[in-house]
Parts: C-alpha cells; structure tokens; sequence
C-alpha cells in the first residue's frame, strides 16, 4: 500500500472580498547604483513635496494631535554626513541628517534629527535619487541641473579613432 504523505486540500474562492492588506501596493524604490533603498504603500509621485528643495516628504511619526497618521515604510539607508543649512528667504538654521545608499554612499533622504531613521516627524526623500525600476535612472533625476554642452546646441567633436602618430 503507498504510504500517504498529505491530506491536505487547497482550496481557492476567487469571489471572495479582498483584505485592507491584499489591497495594499506596496512600491520598492532602488538607488541610481541598483541597491534597494526604500519601500512604501502607494507612489512616490503622489506623497506632498517641499517648497525648499522639492523633496518627497514622509511623514514617519503621527501628528502632535493624533488626527493624522505615519505613514509605514522601511528605509534602507546609513546615516550620513550631518550639515546646518541656512533656509532660504530667512535666517532660520536647519540641522540635517543626511541618509545615503548603503551601497555607493549617495545621499538619497535626510531627516531633521540626529539618528536613528524616523526619529524625526518627517523623512525627506531627495527628487531624483530613486528609482522604481532597478538600474533605470527616473526621468527627473537631472531636472535641476544647467543644460551640457551638447544640450546648448554647441558642436563637440568626436573621439578620433585608429589615429596613429605620424
């Protein structure tokens, strides 16, 4: 007689309602380098932005009144360097606590207290320093940068190849 391993049986309804969790997209988001960075319900894209630098704002603690929440995610970033920088239009100093790749040390986020991620109200993802298809470089990475040369409509010649010296 064969001998029985399982008596298990699966079972599928596909008219079932969906769970809050089933419902829930959840996004990963990667460094210009390849490396995963961040995770998070719902686009990037759609989180409100900062006047200042047009940083993706996160707001990782719940309001001082309870009425709004933190959102979840999960960063994957080192602490960085910590820089003041003097706001623009005041005198007013901001500490910031920069948050870089794992990987190749690039700063992807920062936060307006010291370590560890989250700690602060807000987590600020830099504009351009992620990506949700990895090894893609996102269509506004290079937003802020002055046009190249090529760009200004300026003639570079070519690299001559196979030239010897004569």
């Amino acid at each position: 007689m064969p001998k029985v391993i399982s008596r298990g049986t699966v079972a599928s309804d596909e008219q079932a309602r969906l769970t809050a969790s089933a419902k829930a997209i959840l996004r990963s988001y990667y460094c210009l380098c390849g490396d995963f960075v961040l995770v998070m319900q719902g686009k990037l894209d759609r989180l409100p932005q900062r006047k200042s630098d047009n940083a993706y704002i996160i707001r990782s603690q719940p309001s001082s009144d309870g009425k709004v929440a933190a959102r979840k995610f999960k960063l994957n970033a080192l602490p960085g360097q910590r820089i003041i920088m003097k706001r623009k239009g005041s005198g007013e100093m901001e500490l910031r606590q920069q948050l870089v790749c794992s990987r190749c040390k690039s700063t992807v986020a920062y936060q307006t207290r010291p370590p560890p991620v989250g700690s602060s109200p807000f987590v600020y993802i830099l504009k351009g320093s992620v990506t949700e298809l990895q090894g893609r470089i996102p269509p506004d990475a290079f937003e802020d940068e002055p046009p190249s040369i090529e760009e200004e409509g300026v003639d570079v010649a070519p690299p001559v190849s196979g030239a010897s010296e004569v």
